[in-house]
């Protein structure tokens, strides 16, 4: 009984959570649906309660409270946006608690709720929002509790009460802002640090291209499109001629910097769009999304002619580079696996036909 109970609140908290939400956002949307129940429950009890008190006024303020918190949960369930529900929540919160001071709520204890709009403000407003509430709630409030030493008031309260609790207010803002800043910059530091670090698992060190494991992710997510839009996608596996040579010869922080060299070409001319990855040691796999297997080739022949005209010219290296390339299409009724293979097939023929070649596949016209 417990166990589902628990999977019901869990389920309750998380619904309206979309699947790109990030975790900021997933946390605000389970703290506004929480908020919305307990904030709901309390003011539909307390409501009825004044109900049943003959206290009209308050009765109406609660219930209607009640009503805008749980409209609040329904329109983050029903649009997955949690910007309109933390206003209202908020804007209600504010209202409510006005009122409160106004009123003195039952046996004037209204004001002990009233410290619950800080940190609640600052949490669905952020810092400045949240700030600005607080301070607009601060001087209506002064604004009721002096004005013509509390005229306008419904509630008596006592010089030194006011000034207590007006003190008191301004203490629990001050440390919930401290809290908030606090958060909010620990959230940023670790979210820098985990953009860094996925950054860091998708990029060749060297070279800072993609990586195998990320142009491996891209290319899946292309296939799933051409499935779905029976469109084009083409490969060019790319291998650098005599480049152990190179190593040998010159030792391998030249051959380092030689395919640094070669990873800034391949990118700057490529469109947008493409991808070019380090495959793996000399290797690297070009990927053009909406290319058939004529344009492709076109492709590989430009990119063929950039790096042979190419001078480079690093300390005592001073000599041409060439690549050879396999051009393969990967159609929706072949596998990655099976494209990547033609594209090295075809590479290995570039290679065995005299290097700074393009190869690939033959496609006899019906």
């Amino acid at each position: 009984m417990f166990s589902f109970i628990k999977q019901q609140f869990i389920k309750y908290c998380q619904s309206g959570i979309p699947e790109y939400a990030d975790t900021e956002d997933r946390r605000r949307i389970m703290i506004i649906n929480l908020f919305a129940l307990v904030g709901s429950s309390l003011t539909l009890v307390m409501g009825l309660r004044a109900w049943s008190e003959d206290n009209f006024l308050l009765a109406i303020v609660l219930n209607i409270a009640a009503v805008v918190f749980l409209l609040a949960h329904l329109c983050i369930r029903f649009s997955s946006n949690y910007q309109l529900p933390a206003r209202l929540v908020l804007y209600c919160l504010t209202m409510l608690m006005l009122y409160l001071v106004y009123s003195g709520g039952v046996d004037n204890t209204g004001l002990l709720w009233v410290y619950i709009l800080p940190p609640v403000a600052l949490f669905l407003g952020g810092l400045s929002t949240g700030l600005v509430n607080i301070i607009l709630f601060s001087c209506l409030s002064s604004f009721l509790l002096y004005f013509h030493g509390g005229s306008l008031m419904a509630a008596d309260y006592s010089d030194s009460y006011k000034l207590r609790f007006i003190l008191s207010f301004f203490t629990v803002t001050f440390l919930s802002c401290c809290y908030e800043y606090s958060r909010k910059a620990s959230y940023q530091h670790i979210q820098s640090l985990s953009d860094k670090f996925e950054l860091m698992a998708k990029t060749d060190s060297l070279t800072g291209l993609a990586n195998r494991r990320e142009m491996m992710e891209q290319i899946q997510k292309e296939y799933a499109r051409i499935n779905r839009n029976n469109d084009t996608l083409s490969l060019l596996l790319i291998d650098v001629d005599r480049f152990k040579s190179i190593n040998d010869g010159y030792g391998h922080d030249i051959g380092d910097i030689v395919l640094q060299h070669l990873a800034k070409i391949l990118a700057n001319n490529i469109r947008a769009h493409d991808l070019v990855a380090r495959w793996g040691g000399e290797e690297f796999l070009v990927m053009l999304p909406e290319t058939n297997l004529q344009q492709a080739v076109d492709v590989a022949e430009k990119l063929l002619n950039k790096v042979a005209s190419h001078d480079f010219e690093v300390k005592h290296f001073r000599r041409q580079v060439t690549i050879s390339i396999g051009v393969t299409e990967l159609h929706n009724q072949q596998t990655i696996t099976s494209a990547i293979a033609r594209a090295d097939k075809y590479l290995y023929q570039a290679k065995q036909s005299g290097r700074n070649k393009v190869c690939f596949e033959v496609i006899e016209p019906v």
